[in-house]
């Protein structure tokens, strides 16, 4: 099967459902999926909390951010995806340049860089984007508790919130938007939309 794309991006909420997508969508076009889960490792680790105070956030005031409002927590959300865009554009030109395609998926693929990469004259025809949505709070919580075996309302919030906002930021864009569910044919409306 021709592959619509050099690079994919799949970004989502945490708890939609999409990462068993993202594999099932890389043996369909034979490429190696990337996690943004790894880069938050590495940034977390080399990075000190007073250049990148958003990337230690969590970590080391976990008691203050888990009280703050929900619009606060949104806002960090936010803050961390734009200040991993820097480091995710340099790993996806490094992929462009060698030729190596992949899939990168995770939670925080920031909007910003892929509404700029599917404008750039240089990346455009090479890079697709999609955010694999879910709109009922119930199921984001079924979802984190069949993941992790506990009921996290608190954090499902957060999730739906972050979906909702990640769905404004595309809008109108050459950003696809796809619910998660059925899942049993997600990867085949994804492929659908791709080509």
């Amino acid at each position: 099967m021709k592959r619509p794309f050099d690079i994919l991006l799949v970004g989502r909420a945490s708890g939609v459902g999409k990462s068993n997508i993202s594999y099932e969508l890389a043996k369909v076009y034979d490429v190696n999926v990337v996690q943004v889960d790894d880069f938050q490792c590495i940034v977390e680790h080399f990075t000190r909390e007073e250049d990148y105070p958003v990337f230690h956030y969590w970590n080391n005031h976990f008691e203050e951010a888990v009280a703050q409002p929900l619009e606060k927590k949104l806002e960090i959300m936010v803050s961390y995806a734009n200040a991993m865009a820097k480091a995710l554009e340099l790993v996806i030109n490094n992929h462009l340049e060698e030729g190596r395609p992949m899939i990168l998926e995770g939670d925080f693929i920031a909007p910003e860089l892929c509404k700029m990469l599917m404008q750039d004259d240089r990346t455009k025809d090479r890079v697709k984007a999609i955010i694999v949505t879910e709109d009922d709070l119930s199921q984001i919580i079924s979802n984190y508790q069949e993941r992790e075996g506990t009921i996290q309302e608190g954090r499902s919030a957060l999730s739906l919130s972050y979906n909702n906002w990640l769905k404004a930021q595309v809008q109108g864009t050459e950003v696809l938007t796809v619910p998660a569910r059925p899942w049993e044919t997600a990867v085949e409306r994804i492929k659908t939309l791709l080509e």
